[in-house]
């Protein structure tokens, strides 16, 4: 985790989930479980149990969301040129023998989300595509079936 990178967009959301979760989200749930604790019988009492679970996931979280915000390197990809793919660009392939496009925009480890096209730049095509430039063709070998690409397209994303 030290070396991961995180984009400025990326490390903004993390602070805010951090602050949310330690400000409004578990203060909220202790509350809670004070209050079930007054009705008796903790061992039983479904709303005390589940208070005193979701502090638990809360605080997991905390730890985690901690270890991120004190452990990535923020990168803002505002300061950093998009001529070639870098780290918070977005660059659309167009597969060589189906004519599809894709779009994908790198990110860092814990802010991917495939379902989003937002990979990492450590994944296997996140390497691959780090400092390919527009016209540029590659392979890429994905579920051991070979797949050419030419880069059609590469540009700063903008996260907001």
């Amino acid at each position: 985790m030290e070396n991961s990178l995180i984009t400025e967009y990326g490390y903004k959301n993390f602070v805010k989930e951090f602050k949310n979760l330690a400000q409004i989200e578990k203060p909220y749930w202790v509350k809670e479980k004070e209050i079930a604790a007054q009705h008796g019988d903790r061992s039983e009492n479904a709303e005390y149990i589940s208070a005193k679970e979701q502090i638990r996931n809360i605080d997991k979280r905390l730890r985690f969301l901690e270890k991120i915000i004190n452990n990535t390197k923020v990168i803002e990809t505002t300061k950093i040129p998009h001529d070639k793919v870098n780290f918070g660009s977005k660059v659309i392939l167009e597969n060589l023998d189906t004519e599809q496009t894709k779009e994908y925009i790198i990110v860092g480890t814990f802010e991917t989300n495939p379902s989003n096209n937002f990979i990492s730049n450590i994944s296997p095509l996140g390497r691959v595509l780090l400092g390919k430039k527009v016209g540029d063709e590659f392979e890429f070998e994905i579920n051991n079936e070979t797949v050419e690409y030419e880069v059609l397209k590469v540009e700063m994303y903008n996260f907001e």
